[in-house]
């Protein structure tokens, strides 16, 4: 059978049998359409890159449903008779922009860029879905599944607001058109699209077993036709894919889209039925409406809850129905669905065939073994709110977009009137153990009781204890946890519905969970008219192109019929040795190509060719040689003639061990408890403690010690590693998603044993890098290039998100063991640093001296004489770690502030005050810090805080201050080519250079440096791709400098340019235009191209000097917070471009707030596998976990005298301010301790702090929950 459909308006017809039967409408677009808006990355709905809009057409109503949906998800052959919309069917350079692609540039809302086409089509699947009739709150909410670790998210909610009915955005004037906002336009001819194009005749691949079946009769029809013991799914979203991946033995797919019985819906007096074929998004529109009448206002709560399953996307198109199977199917799944609709005793009508159906309990169906079941419809019960009491909860790690650590639901039914005696009750509790759902006891206990009587919540609570056993779960919270917050939940119901005159004052906010407002922020700099346009708050240049999906990333080059596909294969057993690698069943595998390992590398198996920056320089294998040193360590490479094939074939390959490993260490915790056995695992790197010695005990004098621990943190790049080869005359053309192109053609060189030559780099930009591309890319580049250069075939390389968490390093884990001494007004007379960072298993990029160690002091009057430190890495049996956004300085600044604010707290003082008095003399921040505590009304701010904190029990604020002096190290710099060439023919400009574009805005600050000096506009300056001719030898994209770097190489160039062209200004005079001297010093055969290159000692070191204050609200019974208002003041020299510099402020400041709020790897401790791989459970900050009050200063009237035209690098150093929201949750837990009667101690946080670290340090045991 065929499929119809339509892509921007053009038709197509495909026969699903020449097709993969499991092939995504991501993999058609992007392969066979080539169209490349519609981005590749997690592959499970987790990260919004792939959006794409979906129009289908309602079996019952007939009506056109427009909705986003993740096209990573959405299986082609469900895709029958719907209208599909991706980025290029909005707008493009041809035709214009669409409103959505042009606010978003326009404000400033993309970086790398990877991530906003996704944002612009959710956004337009938003618009659509509700005829463009929406608010601020609504676009808020509709964001939880779209990921940006660039931007910090604010300008990309203030374009998206901007769409509001209610919106107080201001908008560009050439943003304000929105007529013809849903007019498609088609990508072949730029123009609005009539849907007459041909018909694209598509290649045969596979045969497939889809049904699509349009009426009940013909579904059973269907699954008559699935042979006894075969799997089969019923297609509807394909959601289910994003949490458990399905199985390969899958054969049989019958699409439910269509049947009408399963989408129908009613409402009665009684009860509400729901066809099990809605999607989730359905379900909420009814219960909208449900609300309203009588018996169903407890709608408005299952909408409320809802509302936090998954993201837009995945609850536009996933069902009910789908849902409550996944549940069945693996019980353990914390499911939202069933435990609110257990809750409500809701009922599933079920179907064994066309005409015969019954209804059964939730639970019954969940352990029901019938074959071949077809749930028809969920029937809910009317619950009039004058007898009945409901409430449902979810307690999340982030604010959307994350499964439960504890989900429960609730439901009493009254005896009376007086809503006190309980006639019956239903306490649903998920994720605490398989099996458990109901508290029984609790349920019984409760009959005839009064439900707001204290004497009553004591036994219930008692109960509660005993009934919740929560067992241990991989990557899940800690059983303490859980069982502490499932009993926070019961307690948080009867504070929400018991008579408020019952409830002790303090204790009235407990009863409601946080609720978040929506977010606003301003950023304020200066700008300087007589450098513009450097210094002028411009567009980025390829903020338009980035937003319409045109802008191309390296898996979006155009693939030839020959391309294969690369998956490594990788070691299962750490610590052990390879016997054999035994491919056999791998190259039967239909589809594979090749496989390649260790024997077949003619030349260096070392990825990471260089000893610039990695000392003592070890070698990184490509393919393991010896002992395997970590968990999925790649042990060769598979080649196939599509991904899915080559990913797949990589687990048939059959790997034999020999000499494992007695025990694994993933991470140095273990080791350093074990240090003395452990002593070869540790490598002493600085140490000046002989040198300095312990002053005499004064009386006043304090002591005190403390420990800091912070663990890694993944990059979380949207765009994956990424590396295509194609074999060209001479040698190799390699695109690769680096940061050191140098670095890669050297690596790929000494493989093969060629010249560099012959291997030629080209990139365009980078899909966001934060240091994961300056040598962790080269792995997959290598393999990639070996592939290419065996087959004599082009290769492409693009590792799954979990290959890239298990086998890439990762940011380095950090411990600080210190100690102080200090005066009573908190001055330190000694501070104390032994720290540990977590190398890896190599030493090649440690931070410990030449970057931690630097930054140590940070603004405080530490020196020789009072300040010890000593610094050690350590050897661990994980992906070497590696340079990570502000690597070292930012676990400096940490460790040192860390100490400070511990200081403040032993002697009793604002930790303000503590820091004024230990700031170093002359210090620029002697000058900040009272500015900065007056302009946020600190001293105001601490005061109200302490006081809402004496009134609220289970609710506390916190206010956190940080400092910082990051100090920039250009001296490692060594060159950055760059040329400009002018051309005649119109004077317009080109620049070609060696830095790297990674989202930071190098292309628009270098434009802008070419434009302010030769004096032309800034329309008239391009900035070609980075490739290893023109930019040879180029060093780094890192450490925030490479955009001053390349800008004083293209300044030099210019000046070069304007010295040729200055006789020929002199001789056609004053009034002569700039096409003319070009052209007229093109007649004289004057060179208009320069090409000049930064070199050591161009650019002296800085420092760059911030500071933040984070204010948040805790939820003291769950662990959830709200970062209230944060602001930072950052010292950015004369800003080179102002808007670019406030989004990499921004940016930083939020994946900081990752790093110390969210974001947590956890690793298997028998294997070293790591659990947390995927978007499912590892858990970047999204557009809900931002501050609320977001106010960004560049420092004015500050130039940096020996920057770069005066200006400052921007790109990592805000990321360290992010520590202080530590230091708020630290002052909000103490007052929490100090309700709890626990002793005055400090509390050990670190990174990640996360909701479960609170609970269990704020003392809450049952006893205290009382009314």
């Amino acid at each position: 059978m065929s499929i119809k459909f339509t892509v921007n308006g053009i038709p197509y017809e495909v026969q699903s049998a020449n097709y993969a039967p499991d092939i995504t409408l991501n993999t058609f677009l992007r392969e066979h359409l080539h169209l490349t808006a519609t981005k590749y990355m997690c592959l499970e709905g987790g990260c919004g890159s792939c959006i794409c809009v979906i129009r289908r057409r309602h079996p019952i109503t007939n009506e056109i449903n427009s909705r986003a949906a993740n096209s990573c998800l959405t299986l082609l052959n469900s895709c029958n008779d719907v209208d599909i919309v991706t980025d290029e069917g909005l707008g493009n350079k041809s035709s214009g922009y669409h409103p959505i692609q042009k606010r978003l540039a326009k404000l400033n809302g993309t970086q790398c860029g990877y991530c906003s086409p996704g944002f612009v089509m959710n956004m337009y699947g938003l618009l659509e879905a509700q005829a463009g009739k929406v608010t601020m709150s609504e676009v808020e909410d509709a964001f939880g599944g779209n990921i940006c670790r660039c931007t910090g998210y604010r300008p990309i909610l203030d374009a998206m607001k901007s769409f509001a009915v209610d919106s107080n955005i201001e908008v560009p004037a050439e943003c304000l058109d929105i007529e013809d906002s849903f007019e498609l336009l088609c990508p072949r001819t730029g123009q609005c699209c009539s849907g007459s194009c041909s018909r694209l005749s598509l290649p045969a691949q596979n045969n497939s077993h889809w049904h699509w079946p349009k009426t009940l009769g013909e579904l059973f029809q269907a699954l008559a036709q699935v042979p006894t013991g075969e799997d089969y799914i019923l297609v509807a979203g394909n959601t289910a894919h994003g949490v458990y991946r399905r199985p390969r033995s899958v054969r049989h797919f019958i699409d439910v889209n269509m049947v009408p019985d399963l989408k129908q819906h009613s409402i009665d007096t009684d009860e509400m039925l729901l066809g099990a074929n809605l999607t989730l998004t359905d379900a909420m529109q009814i219960f909208r409406q449900a609300q309203q009448r009588n018996g169903f206002e407890y709608c408005a709560q299952l909408w409320q809850h809802f509302n936090l399953i998954a993201n837009v996307p995945v609850r536009n198109n996933g069902t009910l129905a789908g849902n409550i199977s996944m549940k069945k199917k693996h019980p353990e799944f914390s499911s939202d669905v069933f435990i609110t609709f257990e809750a409500l005793d809701v009922q599933v009508l079920v179907y064994e065939n066309a005409s015969h159906q019954r209804v059964m309990s939730l639970l019954d169906y969940l352990q029901d073994t019938t074959s071949k079941l077809v749930i028809g419809a969920f029937v809910l019960r009317s619950y009039p709110k004058q007898k009945y009491l409901f409430n449902s909860y979810k307690i999340l790690s982030r604010a959307q977009n994350v499964h439960a650590y504890v989900n429960a639901g609730f439901l009493i039914e009254w005896q009376n009137s007086q809503h006190r005696i309980v006639a019956s009750a239903r306490l649903c509790f998920g994720n605490i153990r398989p099996g458990y759902v109901h508290a029984q006891i609790v349920e019984q206990l409760l009959e005839g009781r009064d439900l707001y009587d204290n004497a009553t919540v004591s036994q219930v609570f008692e109960q509660l204890l005993t009934s919740l056993q929560p067992v241990e779960m991989q990557a899940e919270a800690s059983p303490e946890y859980r069982q502490k917050l499932a009993c926070s939940l019961f307690y948080k119901f009867l504070l929400g519905s018991a008579p408020q005159e019952l409830i002790h004052q303090s204790f009235r906010s407990g009863g409601k969970l946080l609720e978040r407002p929506i977010s606003s922020g301003s950023q304020t700099f200066e700008t300087i008219p007589k450098k513009y346009p450097v210094s002028q708050a411009v567009e980025k240049l390829e903020g338009l192109i980035q937003c319409s999906g045109e802008a191309k990333y390296m898996n979006d080059l155009a693939t030839t019929s020959n391309t294969v596909y690369c998956a490594f294969v990788t070691a299962k057993r750490v610590g052990a040795t390879i016997e054999e690698l035994d491919a056999r069943a791998a190259l039967q595998y239909k589809g594979v190509v090749a496989f390649f390992d260790l024997k077949d590398i003619p030349g260096d198996n070392n990825f990471n060719n260089t000893t610039l920056l990695t000392v003592p320089g070890e070698i990184e294998e490509i393919f393991c040689a010896g002992r395997i040193r970590y968990y999925d360590q790649p042990l060769g490479v598979i080649a196939a003639v599509d991904h899915d094939v080559a990913v797949y074939a990589a687990t048939l390959v059959q790997v034999t061990y020999a000499k494992d490993q007695v025990k694994i260490y993933t991470s140095m915790s273990a080791i350093l408890a074990e240090k003395e056995m452990e002593k070869d695992r540790l490598v002493a790197c600085t140490s000046n403690c002989e040198e300095v010695s312990n002053p005499l005990l004064e009386p006043g004098d304090v002591l005190g010690r403390g420990i800091l621990e912070l663990e890694p943190q993944y990059h979380f790049t949207l765009e994956p590693q990424t590396t295509v080869v194609v074999p060209v005359e001479e040698g190799l053309q390699v695109w690769c998603a680096t940061q050191w192109m140098d670095v890669t053609q050297a690596s790929i060189a000494r493989m093969l044993k060629i010249e560099a030559n012959t291997v030629q780099l080209q990139v365009r930009r980078v899909g966001g890098a934060y240091g994961a591309k300056v040598t962790r890319g080269n792995q997959v580049a290598c393999a990639c290039a070996l592939v290419a250069h065996k087959l004599n075939r082009p290769a492409r390389f693009v590792q799954t998100i979990e290959s890239m968490m298990e086998c890439n390093g990762k940011r380095y884990a950090c411990r600080s063991d210190y100690e102080f001494q200090a005066k009573a007004n908190g001055f330190i007379r000694m501070l104390s640093n032994n720290f540990y960072e977590d190398a890896g298993c190599t030493l090649n990029e440690s931070v410990v001296e030449f970057l931690t160690t630097p930054a140590l002091k940070n603004v405080y009057n530490l020196t020789s004489l009072n300040f010890k430190i000593k610094g050690t890495a350590v050897i661990t049996d994980a992906p070497s770690s590696t340079w990570c956004r502000a690597p070292g300085t930012a676990e400096a600044i940490a460790m040192t502030e860390t100490a400070l604010e511990h200081i403040a707290f032993v002697c009793k003082l604002d930790p303000a005050d503590v820091r004024l008095v230990n700031l170093r003399p002359g210090n620029k921040m002697a000058k900040l810090l009272p500015r900065f505590l007056a302009s946020t009304e600190y001293r105001k701010r601490r005061e109200e805080i302490n006081l809402f904190n004496s009134q609220n029990r289970w609710r506390k604020r916190g206010l956190g201050l940080a400092l910082m002096e990051f100090p920039l190290n250009t001296s490692i710099a060594l060159c950055y080519p760059s040329t400009v060439a002018i051309y005649h023919a119109d004077g317009s400009v080109v620049i070609s250079h060696g830095g790297i574009e990674i989202g930071q805005g190098l292309n628009t600050k270098v434009a802008q440096v070419a434009a302010f000096v030769l004096g032309v506009p800034l329309e008239r300056v391009r900035v070609e791709s980075s490739n290893t001719v023109n930019g040879a030898n180029s060093f780094l994209t890192a450490n925030s400098m490479a955009s001053e770097m390349v800008g004083i190489a293209v300044r030099k160039a210019c000046v070069k340019l304007n010295q040729r062209l200055e006789p020929v200004k002199r001789s056609l005079g004053a009034k002569a235009s700039w096409q003319q001297v070009v052209e007229m010093a093109f007649t004289q055969s004057i060179s208009l191209i320069a090409t000049e290159s930064f070199k050591r000692g161009d650019q002296s070191n800085y420092s760059i000097f911030g500071l933040s204050l984070s204010e948040l609200e805790l939820d003291i019974l769950t662990g959830n917070h709200l970062i209230r208002r944060v602001d930072i003041l950052e010292d950015a020299g004369e800003s080179l471009s102002p808007s670019i510099d406030v989004g990499q402020v921004e940016g930083a400041f939020v994946m900081g707030l990752g790093y110390y709020l969210t974001e947590q790897l956890l690793y298997d401790r028998q294997t070293g596998r790591l659990l947390t791989n995927r978007t499912w459970n590892y858990h970047p900050p999204g557009a809900k976990d931002i501050p609320i009050d977001f106010r960004i200063e560049l420092l004015q009237k500050s130039p940096n005298p020996v920057g770069f035209l005066r200006s400052k690098a921007t790109g990592e150093p805000a990321l360290c301010l992010a520590v202080g929201v530590l230091f708020a949750m630290q002052h909000a837990i103490q007052s929490a301790r100090q309700d709890a009667g626990l002793p005055r101690e400090w509390v050990r946080l670190g990174a990640p702090t996360t909701p479960e670290t609170v609970v269990l340090s704020t003392g809450n045991v049952v006893e205290q929950f009382s009314l």
